[in-house]
């Protein structure tokens, strides 16, 4: 299944509720392609790799579901923090300067290529039939999470990314930042798939 044609610099020029429904798709669609690159290689294959070095479908997505857990704490006490203040709003979000850095920068094809902090790794990905089954409830309690938020001033809620406590940004560039992230990575499983099943470079 194809994603949805907005970006999420597109989704900071509609009102809330559409901003949050469009980054729903996102995540469903990511869903969606995650589900479909399994069924095109079967469980047994997901775990191969390419090339040493190179990570393979299932540490594509457990990569993505250690970096969508390390979020919702952070999320959850933004959350809280704004309810205890009787903070509530129903404008439209706009992206901050890492929200639109971060969102250009990991937006694939990769315009550069890093290694990700060593506790995003997918050193241990678990069997391969559980792989998808604990990606899919990851993206489940996203949308949870995204549901969750509404009503709340999310450009307005900073979080320290989980990545690197220099970087602070709002609630809204996170989610945002998640949606490109998937979208970078499901590209790289794809583009694995396509090496295993035709023989195509990477």
């Amino acid at each position: 299944m194809s994603t949805p044609s907005r970006s999420p610099k597109r989704l900071s020029r509609q009102d809330s509720a559409t901003q949050l429904a469009g980054l729903g798709a996102h995540i469903r669609a990511a869903s969606d392609r995650a589900r479909a690159l399994t069924e095109r290689l079967g469980v047994s294959r997901i775990n191969e790799r390419p090339a040493s070095g190179k990570w393979s479908i299932a540490e594509c997505l457990t990569h993505l579901r250690l970096t969508s857990e390390a979020y919702f704490p952070l999320w959850q006490q933004a959350f809280e923090n704004a309810r205890s203040q009787g903070l509530a709003s129903d404008r439209p979000f706009k992206l901050d300067f890492w929200g639109k850095a971060l969102s250009w920068f990991l937006e694939p094809p990769p315009k550069i290529r890093f290694k990700a902090p060593p506790e995003f790794q997918p050193i241990e990905c678990g069997p391969a039939d559980r792989v998808l089954s604990a990606f899919l409830s990851s993206q489940d309690r996203l949308l949870a999470t995204i549901a969750e938020s509404h009503g709340l001033p999310l450009d307005l809620l900073k979080i320290t990314s989980p990545f690197s406590r220099r970087l602070h940004y709002s609630v809204w560039s996170s989610f945002c930042v998640t949606a490109v992230h998937h979208r970078r990575h499901l590209w790289q499983a794809e583009r694995v798939a396509n090496y295993i099943a035709e023989g195509g470079a990477l």
